[in-house]
């Protein structure tokens, strides 16, 4: 099986957005050791989020690369209850999942 990559991009259409954003992803997925243990327990092996320089709006890149499908799959339990902490921010995603080919 080869890795799986999940990659976001999320756009918010400012800077306060933006903050909230990141604070609800910090007090989601930092403040509790065993949340990140989760995602590398069932197989997240790196997860970078990058902002563009431009002021307004502000883009953001997620990426999260996984062992493989199944790594994917058991993390997204986690991921689903993160969701609806953040249902209340505008914001436009764009999704682009698959298997890693080179």
């Amino acid at each position: 099986m080869s890795k799986f990559t999940s990659i976001i991009t999320l756009t918010l259409p400012s800077e306060p957005a933006y903050k909230e954003f990141y604070k609800i992803n910090d007090d989601f997925f930092f403040k509790d050791k065993k949340v990140l243990d989760f995602l590398k327990q069932n197989g997240m092996t790196k997860w970078t989020m990058s902002k563009t320089d431009e002021l307004e709006p502000i883009k953001l890149i997620l990426s999260m690369e996984y062992l493989n499908k199944k790594s994917f799959d058991r993390c997204q339990a986690l991921f689903l209850k993160f969701m609806p902490k953040v249902r209340h921010l505008i914001f436009k995603s764009n999704i682009l999942r698959g298997e890693v080919i080179f």
